[in-house]
């Protein structure tokens, strides 16, 4: 392999490893600045857990009883 082809290969390779890491790097900054920014609501998610959890109880007092 000559020189220059060796060179324009190698030039290649980093700038495809700078355009991984800044595409990488883009959609985390985007996600922590939204989520400094906007009130997050963890109600129903909380309520879904706390339905599950009972019906899981009750599933196994179900259990336990018979």
């Amino acid at each position: 392999m000559t020189r220059s082809r060796a060179f324009n290969r190698f030039h290649r390779f980093t700038a495809k490893r700078r355009r991984h890491a800044l595409r990488a790097a883009i959609p985390a900054l985007n996600t922590e600045t939204n989520q400094e920014t906007s009130s997050i609501d963890h109600s129903q998610a909380l309520l879904k857990r706390a339905w599950q959890k009972d019906l899981m109880f009750e599933l196994i007092e179900r259990e336990q009883a018979c």
